[in-house]
């Protein structure tokens, strides 16, 4: 009993420091609304900030290019476009700035969004680093790429991704405790029984919101934890018709998957099962993401995109 009204009391400073400080309402609004008295609507303010539901964080200028997004929501029928200004690498790191715009833009789009499935990438490390911290008690963070278990934590971020980002937010975490890809065919299997593994696949699929990256044809790492594919074998995929890669899966230009020696040997959500999450907010930049990406968005795994001034630029001149 105590725990329901520890919980719907969370929910309550929630609600109305996002009814105060994003939808705009005054406190007296807010005291009819919620049939509360201004006093109390005063107080449980006071608390958000205290509990750091409310923040106040200092950071680089998100310069925002609102022409250009709209160009390419109508362009590519985006959902949602964000894209940052391009500035010279003296004043901002071209990566950590993507990965600040990006994370602001998470953050306030979280409403409505129970489970968030992420795919680890280097790109998405950027972002789950520069996340404010968070109290979202009623979020899920699942893996959607699987991920090994590890005791100790001071290891590399980039394959715990989705743990990370799910501590930043206060939420609770589901993991997909395997290795990403297996050299050995029968380890997969063995480790597609183990019932943990059994229920990140069925619970990904399922998700609100999925997080990703995108990969390119110049490189392949398998989430950092060595390089299953060689050199040889992508410049033998690209020449077989594949233009990018996304969650371990090769497609084409038009988006079409292009069956490759990786698919049998991963562990993670397919592209059928990405299509079946209604929000695919991909975060990517730069020149060798431009035909990936316009194969990406051709085959619609991305309806949401966070990227930058340069590409999102040489990604509308692909399709005149």
């Amino acid at each position: 009993m105590a725990t329901d009204h520890a919980l719907r009391h969370d929910q309550l400073v929630q609600t109305v420091a996002h009814l105060y400080y994003m939808s705009g309402a005054t406190q007296l609004e807010i005291a009819s609304a919620q049939n509360l008295s201004r006093a109390t609507v005063s107080r449980l303010l006071a608390e958000a900030k205290r509990r750091g539901v409310v923040q106040v964080r200092i950071g680089p200028p998100v310069d925002r290019m609102p022409e250009l997004e709209a160009r390419l929501r109508a362009t590519f029928r985006l959902n949602d476009c964000v894209i940052s200004m391009d500035r010279p690498r003296s004043l901002y790191e071209k990566n950590n700035r993507l990965g600040y715009v990006a994370a602001r833009y998470l953050e306030t789009h979280l409403d409505g969004v129970r489970q968030l499935g992420v795919a680890a990438s280097r790109t998405l490390s950027s972002v789950a680093k520069s996340l404010s911290p968070g109290v979202h008690s009623g979020l899920t963070v699942i893996d959607l790429l699987a991920c090994p278990s590890r005791l100790d934590r001071s290891g590399d971020e980039r394959i715990h991704v989705g743990e990370h980002i799910c501590q930043q937010l206060g939420g609770n975490f589901v993991p997909l405790p395997a290795n990403f890809l297996y050299r050995d065919p029968a380890a997969r299997t063995k480790a597609l029984e183990s019932p943990d593994v059994a229920y990140g696949l069925e619970l990904g699929p399922h998700s609100d919101l999925a997080l990703i990256g995108l990969g390119s044809m110049q490189r392949f790492d398998g989430t950092g934890t060595y390089s299953p594919v060689s050199p040889a074998s992508l410049a033998d995929l690209a020449a077989a018709g594949a233009a990018a890669h996304l969650c371990g899966h090769f497609f084409d230009h038009q988006g079409r998957e292009v069956v490759s020696e990786v698919t049998d040997r991963l562990i993670g959500i397919t592209l059928d099962d990405l299509l079946k999450i209604p929000r695919r907010m991909m975060v990517t930049a730069g020149p060798a993401k431009v035909v990936p990406l316009a194969a990406a968005i051709r085959g619609g795994y991305v309806n949401e995109l966070v990227t930058d001034e340069s590409t999102a630029r040489e990604l509308l001149a692909t399709f005149r």
